[in-house]
């Protein structure tokens, strides 16, 4: 049913595209653009534009430390993927 948590997250990853359910769960801890990549396995290009889109939507904040660019959910991202088991 609609509560069961797998069929929210079918569901979610079907608006966002795995890859972006993924960088949202992964961004419940703060992570370079870097870091970000290499957890999703993808190149540090495409986990910015992932981070990017994130960002327009309202899910996650980037800020820039220095060199470093760190992006973490925000409390939308995190309302968004609660109950999804891993958020």
């Amino acid at each position: 049913g609609a509560a069961d948590p797998s069929d929210a997250e079918g569901a979610l990853a079907g608006v966002l595209g795995r890859t972006r359910l993924d960088a949202l769960l992964v961004l419940a801890e703060e992570h370079t653009t870097t870091g970000l990549a290499r957890r999703l396995d993808v190149s540090n290009a495409t986990a910015s534009a992932h981070a990017a889109a994130l960002r327009g939507a309202g899910l996650v904040t980037t800020v820039r430390a220095g060199r470093a660019v760190l992006h973490r959910r925000t409390a939308l991202g995190s309302l968004l993927v609660r109950g999804r088991g891993r958020g």
